[in-house]
């Protein structure tokens, strides 16, 4: 393991711990513990959003292992940028559960007038922009192994899965761009239909890597 997939994971660890339910003080009786157990969903949603940026990271800092400068640039970047939007996307999921569950689960984010729908367009472009940039990180990664491909020897199938693995992250990219369009663009009665826009990724990223597995086949006598 690297130094710069060590000091990576370490930021990672920091920013889940980060994501753990925020409490004043510890619950002192049964309920008050049931009361905040009611975030669990969305703390669990929200490591799964981070923890599958920290997979895609892992997996290529194990297959390339580079570290030239491009390399440190783009882990820095990512480990800032993780950072950065670890509580935009508490608070998108946070939002998420509390609507869909109408209120049982998660625990109120507002008071007064903070749920008016330029308040939640302006989230969901916020969250958007972090995905957007997050997914041309680990994109760039990719394409920057491909540069190496010479001096690292790359095999076919190795070429093959740096733009493999790009498929979902450029889906996702896709999927934020159309998740900014309707934020900004539907009427104030249909703001939420931004955030259902990445339900759709459930479908999108198995549809788009069966696709590309069917356009572009991996070398012969090598599974993806």
């Amino acid at each position: 393991m690297s130094r710069i997939e060590t000091f990576v994971d370490a930021a990672f660890a920091f920013s889940f711990t980060m994501l753990v339910i925020s409490i004043d003080q510890i619950p002192r009786s049964p309920e008050e513990l049931l009361v905040l157990s009611r975030d669990i969903p969305a703390f669990v949603f929200s490591a799964a959003i981070i923890g599958s940026i920290w997979r895609s990271h892992v997996t290529w800092s194990r297959t390339f292992g580079l570290q030239d400068g491009v390399t440190v640039l783009l882990s820095l970047s990512l480990v800032v940028l993780v950072l950065i939007f670890v509580y935009p996307i508490k608070l998108m999921i946070q939002a998420s559960v509390l609507y869909l569950s109408d209120g049982a689960f998660g625990m109120p984010l507002f008071d007064g007038d903070g749920w008016t729908p330029s308040s939640v367009a302006s989230l969901f472009v916020y969250f958007s922009l972090g995905l957007i940039v997050l997914s041309a990180v680990l994109i760039s990664l990719y394409m920057n192994a491909l540069r190496f491909k010479r001096e690292l020897v790359l095999s076919d199938f190795e070429i093959y899965f740096c733009k493999y693995a790009c498929v979902r992250w450029v889906v996702v990219v896709l999927t934020a761009i159309v998740s900014i369009l309707t934020a900004l663009y539907a009427d104030d009665s249909r703001t939420s239909t931004a955030g259902f826009v990445y339900n759709a990724l459930l479908v999108a990223i198995p549809a788009s890597e069966w696709t590309y597995r069917r356009l572009m086949p991996a070398p012969v006598s090598v599974g993806v």
